[in-house]
């Protein structure tokens, strides 16, 4: 499953934030005069600085009052009231969201701003939305972006030392080891060095594709592949004169159990057809069936020979 986690820098405690912290603790016992315990403080402090995505989820059950119950839910939304409350005191620096899926997943997620963005098998992004910044890194895998259209927000994908700025449209980026593929289905996007300014940076039309260097540069402009990028959502895998190397390749992106070439002169052997995203042995038994291939389940992986 798709898993989602939000690290924090261990919080900056300071007398006002002591204050503050112990005047919540006696709110929540009823208001009682008496002061909080150094245990309990510390256990609040300790409890922000282990604090994951889910803890910002309120709990079902409130009190007669109305007032939310969960202590971790309140005193991390009342942290942060307090950090600009009191002058700019911040008690602890908010890192960005990260979503990532295993092998063979896939996960429609849904950003701040509307947004929308599909993780592939294998996948890691970390989003970080604040004010007019929307931004969000690629570190491993593909993702299929629908960004929501703002006019002074300008939506920025980073793969690499490359950045694809858009303020609304559909598009793919799939990052490899040492370079990135964007396809552009809608909209326009401009693409190049992170570094680099955005009206220096070459700009796509709809059904445009590019392939950008490690350092962001980018190569020439193709068509968009949208056919595999629908095929993938879908959960599937299609395969045109593709060589068996390289449709190797892609099958194992999505499963566990892996294909293994034993007989290099296989490499070249052209495959057609769709596939289930995942399922290697059905790929595997089909091209016994169809190529005479021998096919073996050995130490889990797929074997051709």
């Amino acid at each position: 499953m798709v898993r989602t986690v939000i690290p924090f820098r261990p919080p900056v405690r300071d007398a006002e934030a002591e204050a503050f912290v112990a005047e919540r603790l006696r709110e929540e016992q009823g208001g009682r005069a008496s002061d909080a315990g150094s245990s309990e403080i510390q256990a609040v402090w300790d409890a922000l600085g282990q604090m994951e995505a889910a803890d910002f989820v309120a709990d079902d059950g409130r009190a007669a009052t109305g007032r939310v119950v969960n202590r971790r839910a309140w005193i991390a939304g009342g942290t942060l009231a307090a950090g600009v409350a009191l002058g700019g005191v911040f008690l602890w620096r908010q890192q960005p969201v990260i979503y990532e899926t295993e092998v063979g997943e896939r996960r429609t997620i849904a950003l701040p701003d509307g947004s929308q963005v599909t993780l592939n098998t294998a996948s890691r992004i970390s989003a970080r939305f604040a004010g007019r910044e929307r931004e969000v890194v690629l570190e491993s895998g593909e993702a299929f972006f629908a960004v929501a259209h703002q006019d002074d927000a300008p939506f920025d994908v980073l793969s690499h030392a490359a950045r694809i700025r858009v303020t609304g449209t559909r598009f793919n980026v799939y990052r490899h080891a040492t370079f990135t593929d964007v396809d552009l289905l809608q909209g326009g996007v401009a693409v190049g060095p992170a570094a680099e300014p955005s009206q220096a940076r070459l700009h796509l039309r709809a059904g445009q594709a590019v392939r950008l260097s490690s350092a962001g540069d980018p190569g020439p402009v193709s068509a968009a592949q949208g056919g595999r990028i629908d095929d993938w959502r879908q959960g599937r895998i299609s395969f045109d004169r593709t060589s068996l190397r390289a449709a190797v390749v892609e099958m194992n992106r999505y499963s566990n159990a892996p294909l293994r070439i034993l007989n290099p002169s296989l490499n070249a052997l052209e495959i057609d057809g769709v596939f289930e995203a995942g399922d290697t042995a059905a790929f595997a038994k089909a091209l016994g069936r169809l190529h005479g291939v021998s096919v073996r389940f050995d130490r889990g992986a797929w074997t051709l020979s």
